[in-house]
């Protein structure tokens, strides 16, 4: 499989990124779906502070898989947002290559901040335990599965997700973390503070007394 690498900007052609968008429509349900319009806030907040990533995977020209992710400089860790697969090139590692080559982003981006590494990679997946039925059951342990063949492991904590649209409660979710610099110390706590600042007040927007209530037990 040869696979061309681009990211996404906003000076970008809007057929591929029309691409990249219905590729993202047709695999998240829409309750945890963004909308179109954050994507490309994201690309226009993105700085050295907080660098944004919309990566897509193109074979002959087609996109065939997309990834988001930030980069947050000062706590040094990579958050995947999102990940997404052509249905017709799913089963053939090529989920597994697009993070993959997230990763080497986020670690450049590491570099480029002075850091000999980056200090962990993080991403949010939905509990087995909250599945509707016996087939959600089995997607959402194949996705922990696949994400722990990567290096990622759930943390011990708490987490739920900030609501991403009006009148929408939150959602419990496992907080899933590839540790790569054991020396950063690095706690849930401290990525989960991160997270609720940088991403969901600053680019989704999200209330900072909304997001208190979302820390309360």
């Amino acid at each position: 499989m040869n696979i061309e690498w681009k990211e996404l900007d906003l000076h970008d052609s809007d057929s591929l990124l029309n691409e990249a968008l219905s590729l993202y429509d047709e695999s998240f349900p829409e309750e945890v779906r963004e909308s179109h319009d954050l994507f490309r806030r994201s690309l226009t907040l993105s700085s050295s502070e907080n660098v944004y990533h919309f990566l897509v995977g193109l074979e002959n020209g087609k996109v065939i898989s997309m990834a988001t992710a930030h980069y947050f400089a000062r706590a040094n860790f990579g958050y995947i947002v999102y990940l997404a697969a052509h249905p017709e090139k799913r089963g053939i590692g090529l989920g597994k290559k697009t993070i993959e080559e997230m990763c080497r982003r986020l670690q450049l981006d590491a570099k480029a901040s002075g850091y000999p590494s980056l200090s962990a990679v993080v991403l949010e997946t939905e509990k087995e335990t909250t599945a509707h039925d016996e087939e959600e059951y089995a997607i959402n342990l194949k996705r922990l599965k696949f994400f722990e063949s990567l290096g990622f492991q759930i943390a011990e904590v708490e987490y739920v997700q900030p609501p991403l649209f009006h009148g929408q409660i939150p959602v419990p979710l496992y907080l899933q973390m590839n540790i790569l610099d054991e020396t950063a110390s690095l706690t849930p706590e401290d990525i989960i503070e991160v997270l609720y600042k940088e991403k969901y007040n600053k680019v989704n927007q999200i209330s900072s007394k909304e997001l208190e209530l979302c820390l309360q037990p």
